[in-house]
């Protein structure tokens, strides 16, 4: 047997090898501009307006706050509440209580505004 005949396959099997598509999946990727969510329990949402006034939301109303990250010098939340209705807050700071009397489970979401619930409410 000549030695050529013995090295012909080695090219053959390191051209299948590179073959696109022939590498093992890694696994799901998560797309850069998919929100971060998270489920809490929540007793009460705190949040302070531009004019400084302080404002009380019960937990137990709410359903879903998104906290929208893109917007300069506040925060921008979106309010969801059981019954349909919905909320845009400019706030300068929140605070999530969840300890204080009964708590209820709530979905937080952080994303961008092009990403915003509204006008698409559930």
């Amino acid at each position: 047997m000549n030695a050529w005949t013995l090295l012909l396959p080695i090219p053959l099997v390191a051209a299948v090898t590179f073959v696109p598509g022939a590498a093992p999946p890694q696994g799901p990727e998560k797309p850069a501009g998919d929100d971060v969510t998270a489920v809490v329990q929540l007793s009460e949402l705190h949040y302070t307006t531009p004019d400084g006034v302080s404002k009380v939301v019960p937990g137990r109303s709410v359903v879903e706050i998104r906290v929208l990250t893109d917007a300069e010098s506040h925060i921008r939340l979106e309010l969801l509440y059981d019954n349909g209705d919905y909320s845009l807050i400019d706030a300068l700071a929140m605070h999530l209580l969840r300890n204080r009397g009964g708590s209820h489970e709530v979905r937080l979401v952080r994303g961008r505004s092009e990403k915003m619930r509204f006008p698409r409410l559930p």
